[in-house]
């Protein structure tokens, strides 16, 4: 017989052993074959798997044979189990979209909007000023620390009329300012917010040019108290009092006023999550400093002409008069305050604010990012009402510079 003739007659038989020992076992009639790479020399032995099927001899048995010439070894898999590249490639994309899908489904932590002196947050980050002498509807978070300052060029008075000299002569000699300090003792979004503050109005003991000695600097002391509630992340409501309790004589010159504000953010179109392209808008009644110039002159009128009646005389001194001119300062009947507020992004706003007297155009700067720092030029007395009345003392001629400036911790 030819060597062709074996080869094709061992094959025969080798098929029919392997037919043969599949009908003597129905369980393996539901197993399907796969092509697995055979081990190298250099793996560990592994214990023989009942599963792994072997190449079947012609004598019917089967043979371990692991020659080169062999090629590949057979495994048995059930039927559906058989995985390849495609598969592999299939589950890691299904388990990056699960892993997405849940990441997505997390939501982002909610930015509450809040305040406290002159500038505000959204969240962690620090915001320029949305309103400049208008209090804000917007309290400080615990422990929350602000300090700043107030400028005006010039302080409206009786005894003298703004304007009437010129811009640099009238801020060395009549510029008035106050510098501030703000603690934070609850928090606004949970349950309360308390702002504490403290403030003084002398900022020199002897103004530029002049030898004689004023108020020695520090005094003009007083201290501000006022809560504060979030309903919402975008809206709260404060009610507050400055100068509620006046710490010395000097202080009653700047008077005490009362409040009651609301505030809140509108979003204009710009990313949810970022400070940008959003309106803030503060309404609310003030009293006090808050009220017309007339207002207060004719309270203050009419609080001497009482002080009067019960003196019996028309003759009062000059701390008489002091006194009840500080007394019509005070709190008095409230007027309406509005400030509208574009902040274009977390470095820049603009403003436009009523602030019960006149109206005030401003500009709000964050300069350097990251640091809470703020400054805010405007100028006020721009509609010409009673500010502007040569009836009323106090009056002015020209629209004033004001600056406001804060930092917060």
């Amino acid at each position: 017989m030819s060597s062709r003739h074996r080869a094709h007659r061992r094959l025969v038989l080798t098929a029919s052993a392997l037919l043969g020992a599949l009908s003597l076992c129905p369980a393996a009639r539901a197993l399907e074959w796969e092509l697995v790479e055979p081990a190298t020399s250099s793996s560990p032995a592994a214990a023989p798997d009942p599963m792994q099927a072997s190449p079947i001899s012609s004598s019917g048995g089967s043979t371990s044979s692991n020659a080169p010439g062999d090629g590949l070894v057979w495994e048995a898999v059930l039927p559906g189990e058989e995985f390849g590249h495609r598969d592999v490639a299939r589950e890691v994309q299904e388990a990056e979209a699960a892993r997405l899908a849940a990441a997505a489904a997390i939501p982002e932590p909610t930015a509450w909007v809040t305040g406290g002196l002159y500038q505000i947050s959204r969240g962690e980050e620090g915001l320029p000023a949305i309103t400049q002498r208008v209090p804000s509807g917007y309290g400080s978070r615990f422990l929350g620390f602000q300090m700043g300052a107030f400028l005006e060029s010039c302080n409206v008075t009786g005894s003298h009329v703004c304007g009437t000299e010129s811009f640099q002569d009238e801020f060395n000699d009549y510029a008035k300012g106050a510098v501030d300090f703000n603690l934070g003792l609850g928090d606004p979004t949970r349950w309360m917010g308390i702002d504490l503050g403290f403030n003084f109005t002398s900022l020199a003991t002897t103004r530029p040019g002049q030898d004689t000695a004023g108020t020695d600097f520090g005094e003009g002391q007083g201290i501000n108290l006022a809560i504060s509630r979030n309903f919402s992340p975008d809206w709260g409501v404060k009610i507050g009092a400055i100068n509620l309790i006046e710490l010395d004589e000097t202080q009653k010159d700047t008077g005490r006023s009362a409040y009651a504000v609301v505030s809140g953010r509108i979003d204009l179109g710009g990313p949810p999550e970022k400070n940008t392209n959003d309106l803030y808008v503060t309404a609310g009644l003030a009293n006090g400093l808050f009220r017309p110039l007339d207002t207060i002159v004719s309270d203050q009128r009419q609080a001497c002409n009482a002080l009067r009646r019960r003196k019996g005389t028309d003759l009062l001194t000059p701390q008489q008069i002091r006194n009840c001119n500080a007394d019509g300062l005070n709190y008095g009947s409230p007027s309406p305050v509005v400030a509208v507020a574009w902040v274009i992004n977390p470095q820049v706003s603009l403003m436009a604010e009523w602030w019960g007297r006149n109206l005030t155009l401003a500009a709000s700067f964050k300069p350097i990012p990251g640091v809470n720092w703020v400054i805010t030029p405007g100028i006020t007395n721009l509609v010409k009402n009673a500010d502007w009345d040569p009836d009323v003392p106090g009056y002015t001629e020209r629209a004033r510079f004001q600056l406001t400036t804060s930092l917060a911790f």
